[in-house]
């Protein structure tokens, strides 16, 4: 919750967001997830995609056992059931669907199973399993913070996770003036 609020505090502070363009989950539910996106159609449909996105997700990720197909894990799912589960490749297909100029993905979360503190999300598993990857399509770029089968690390001393940390000093050296390259 602490890497969600304060980024929604950067967008609007950072990079000048206005309030009324941010929408904001803390402890999104998979409804909360799959209400924000039909919100999001609605409002890519009002401005005929004439819009850029930023999409922001800081949680758990999992791969589904039998398909490794990577889903992000809504505060309401345990990680047994994928159908649960906000599947990664509906996420790029939605975003592709909205046809914005651009989207920008920042995802602090791994497909492993792994959690932050080295246990795994489903204690029975007991092995990180290699999720497969999903590619975003054409609009959409995305910063993650990990690949394959890694594990997403806290910064315990700053309260956040590793990726949200530095991503967000980096807006915050840069008062929001960064292009992608730089970023990246």
């Amino acid at each position: 919750n602490n890497d969600g609020l304060v980024f929604k505090e950067y967008c609007q502070k950072t990079l000048g967001l206005g309030e009324n363009n941010i929408m904001y989950y803390p402890n999104a539910t998979y409804g909360n997830m799959s209400r924000a996106f039909r919100e999001v159609a609605d409002i890519a449909k009002a401005f005929n995609g004439d819009i850029n996105l930023i999409f922001y997700y800081a949680g758990h990720g999992i791969p589904d056992n039998s398909t490794k197909d990577a889903y992000l894990m809504p505060i309401d799912a345990d990680g047994t059931d994928t159908g649960v589960c906000y599947s990664l490749k509906r996420l790029y297909d939605q975003i592709e669907s909205f046809n914005v100029n651009q989207c920008v993905v920042f995802m602090d979360a791994c497909f492993s199973g792994a959690k932050r503190d080295n246990g795994m999300i489903v204690a029975a598993r007991g092995v990180a399993i290699k999720a497969k990857e999903e590619k975003p399509k054409s609009s959409t770029i995305v910063f993650s913070a990990t690949s394959d089968d890694e594990a997403a690390y806290s910064y315990d001393k700053e309260q956040h996770g590793l990726f949200t940390y530095f991503l967000l000093k980096k807006l915050q050296e840069s008062k929001g003036q960064v292009d992608l390259g730089d970023l990246a």
